[in-house]
């Protein structure tokens, strides 16, 4: 077990941390009391509420040249421990999540809650990023809605859990910069060109896009806001313009995301969001890899991958850091 600050997590997390795997047998029974979840909001808003939307992972530590990066998880807390085995036993210093925490798995609270534990015990090392998921209109159709009400059977405690964890989602950042100039982002470009640094007008909490008086800076932002978590790549560049993908939000060419990265100074884009692509695709060469971190949910996936940055190398890895091929 790294080393962590007890004084800072609060006791419910840290059993969560140091006994994970006790936590599932009770799969009908919350892991927290709304008592706890109130603590852990306090403490996870003192921390993540500094991180700014568009984060540069050089400028919070050196821990991230050496930093593991994660697709969606989707309440598939098995994989999640798998994943993080690499991290307590030394083998990568940080982790990046890029979203999709909950929903379709068994255990979305659990791993939600474990992975925010993660990042109060070690915020110089590990970033959660806001998927299209993290939305509590979506988890009412994809599964962690009820699995909610599971747990919190009495209609106001239910209520007022919801509210922390929607509280809890609106300060996740969006995008995170790595010291290889690659871009961590859920789902892809928007349509609208755009400065990275942009996010960062956002507000924090995202809830708060009333308090931008400039209206066609607040359109533009929320447009942002949502396309970043809900675009997708096309390989078809005669794409009409605005025509929508399965997920009903645009599409992004090779052109735009060339441009994309040009205006920003990148070199690649690592995102997740899609399942039917598989577990890893190169889609656009050398400029966009696709992964997706979570094994058993969609039966086809035998097993979710990674991506591992380490000095000036990229590799493709397991969720058990088993190298599948050097990407640079």
């Amino acid at each position: 077990m790294r080393h962590y600050n007890r004084n800072f997590i609060p006791k419910s997390l840290q059993r969560i941390i140091e006994n994970p795997e006790a936590y599932t047998i009770m799969k009908n029974v919350s892991p927290l009391s709304l008592f706890n979840i109130g603590k852990i909001w306090l403490k996870y808003q003192s921390v993540a509420q500094p991180i700014p939307n568009m984060v540069n992972l050089t400028e919070i530590s050196k821990n991230f040249n050496n930093v593991l990066i994660v697709g969606d998880t989707h309440g598939d807390f098995t994989s999640t421990l798998r994943i993080t085995r690499a991290f307590f036993e030394k083998k990568v210093d940080a982790l990046v999540f890029m979203g999709d925490y909950v929903d379709r798995g068994e255990y979305g609270f659990l791993n939600l809650m474990y992975l925010i534990g993660l990042n109060l015990a070690w915020p110089d090392r590990v970033i959660l990023l806001r998927g299209n998921h993290e939305d509590m209109a979506i988890n009412l159709v994809f599964g962690f809605y009820q699995e909610l009400q599971r747990y919190f059977e009495n209609p106001d405690i239910f209520k007022a859990v919801q509210s922390t964890i929607e509280a809890i989602y609106d300060l996740m950042s969006l995008a995170a910069i790595t010291p290889l100039d690659s871009l961590c982002i859920h789902a892809g470009i928007p349509k609208i060109a755009f400065p990275l640094n942009i996010l960062n007008q956002m507000p924090k909490p995202h809830s708060e896009f009333n308090s931008i008086t400039d209206l066609q800076l607040k359109k533009e932002l929320k447009e942002i806001f949502t396309q970043i978590r809900w675009n997708d790549p096309t390989e078809n560049e005669q794409e009409h313009p605005n025509a929508r993908s399965y997920h009903g939000f645009f599409f992004f060419t090779e052109p735009e995301l060339k441009a994309f990265l040009k205006m920003n100074h990148l070199k690649r884009i690592y995102r997740s969001h899609e399942h039917p692509r598989g577990i890893f695709q190169e889609i656009f060469p050398n400029l966009l890899y696709y992964i997706y971190s979570s094994t058993p949910n969609y039966g086809n996936i035998p097993i979710g991958h990674v991506i591992h940055e380490k000095g000036n190398h990229i590799y493709l890895r397991d969720i058990d850091f088993n190298l599948k091929k050097k990407i640079q």
